[in-house]
């Protein structure tokens, strides 16, 4: 049993590694996904204040 000790220790940070990065992956994921919605919203507002300036 001591031999295989290693190896399961090794499977399990291999696994840790992959969470992280997945979650790392999706945090950016949805970071991005904010920045666009805010930058979206922000030229909308830009938008409707100088069609409002307008009329």
């Amino acid at each position: 049993m001591p031999r295989f000790a290693p190896a399961r220790v090794s499977l399990v940070l291999l696994v840790v590694l992959v969470l992280l990065v997945v979650f790392v992956v999706l945090v950016e994921l949805v970071v991005l996904d904010l920045l666009v919605v805010l930058g979206v919203f922000a030229v909308y507002v830009v938008l409707v204040r100088r069609i409002q300036a307008a009329v």
